[in-house]
């Protein structure tokens, strides 16, 4: 009958006219002679409509001046070109300036490259612990809700990010039958557990960012958890009617007790308050238990102060859903 449980993203052109209006001719002097011809010129008078010696044509533009519709050459920016011909490197951060900025006075979202970042927190996670995973260890038992919990601390630079967990969870399961497969139909126990857990996990996790709010996170988590509590197991028996179902089965009350020595048998002490020994005292109670998962989930950073996570999950101690809050350091 005795078995063991195992448990993350001019101006417009100045067209000048360049236009130079010629000036009218100057009126005769006062005191020219009489008899002169109207519109005789002086010896070395300019004749009418003869320009000016260095005066510019009708429609001439002035030297310098830009042709009516020739685009005006822009300027080059003062940063394109240094004096020794280098050009200014682009500012590395992505984004518009006004994040950039933010994010160098320490008020944004956005995270800059090369940057490290630090985080403190809470995470809360459900562990469902499902009845198929039990199955390949022995036959009964069911599926089990484990509530955990704990603070946590992330660093985080180019994308990536450790986050350690020290964190609790509670085993708890109410009365179960169960039995070893390898044990016969006379074995069946009733076993329930009080078992809870320290774990001491880290979590490394990459992210595929939309924006410098939100992204995905995936990765994997690994770590160890140390168990302590008590497992009790007592032997069962089934009531009238109730052969071949475990889950109608009884807790003997000692050996014999009810007189059925088929299934309430003396050959080991699992009845009242049993509790079963850990690997230390020799029985089938882990003292450790591995933590080694595969996760994804969400991030949400509104703001450098504050980051949130929805994480999902699979691993050796089935699948899980939780929580996360961190404060931005």
């Amino acid at each position: 009958m005795a078995h063991r449980v195992r448990a993350g993203w001019i101006l417009s052109l100045l067209l000048l006219p360049g236009v130079a209006w010629a000036q009218p001719a100057d009126p005769p002097e006062a005191g020219a002679e009489p008899g002169a011809e109207p519109g005789a010129a002086e010896p070395g008078a300019a004749e009418p409509g003869a320009a000016e010696p260095g005066a510019a044509e009708p429609g001439a533009a002035e030297p310098g001046a830009a042709e009516p519709g020739a685009a005006v050459e822009e300027p080059a920016p003062a940063d394109a070109a240094t004096g020794d011909g280098s050009v200014a490197p682009p500012p590395v951060p992505q984004g518009d300036d006004a994040a950039v900025a933010d994010a160098r006075m320490g008020d944004s979202a956005l995270e800059l490259p090369g940057k490290t970042y630090y985080f403190v927190g809470l995470r809360y996670r459900t562990i469902i612990v499902p009845k198929f995973m039990i199955n390949l260890f022995g036959d009964g038992g069911r599926t089990v809700v484990v509530h955990s919990g704990g603070p946590e601390f992330a660093i985080r630079k180019d994308g990536f990010e450790y986050n350690f967990g020290l964190w609790f969870a509670n085993y708890a399961m109410d009365d179960t039958p169960f039995k070893s497969t390898s044990d016969g139909e006379k074995a069946w126990e009733i076993v329930n557990s009080k078992m809870k857990a320290i774990y001491v996990t880290s979590d490394f996790l990459w992210s595929q960012e939309f924006s410098p709010a939100f992204s995905l996170n995936y990765g994997a988590g690994v770590g160890l958890g140390f168990m302590f509590g008590d497992l009790n197991r007592v032997q069962a028996y089934p009531r009238a009617g109730s052969a071949g179902n475990p889950e109608d089965y009884e807790r003997c009350a000692g050996p014999n007790d009810p007189a059925n020595p088929e299934f309430c048998g003396d050959d080991n002490d699992h009845y009242g308050d049993y509790n079963e020994p850990s690997w230390a005292d020799g029985g089938s109670k882990p003292i450790v238990f591995p933590w080694l998962a595969l996760q994804t989930g969400l991030r949400f950073k509104p703001a450098k102060s504050f980051v949130a996570r929805l994480d999902l999950g699979f691993g050796t101690s089935g699948f899980f859903v939780g929580v996360g809050a961190d404060y931005g350091l």
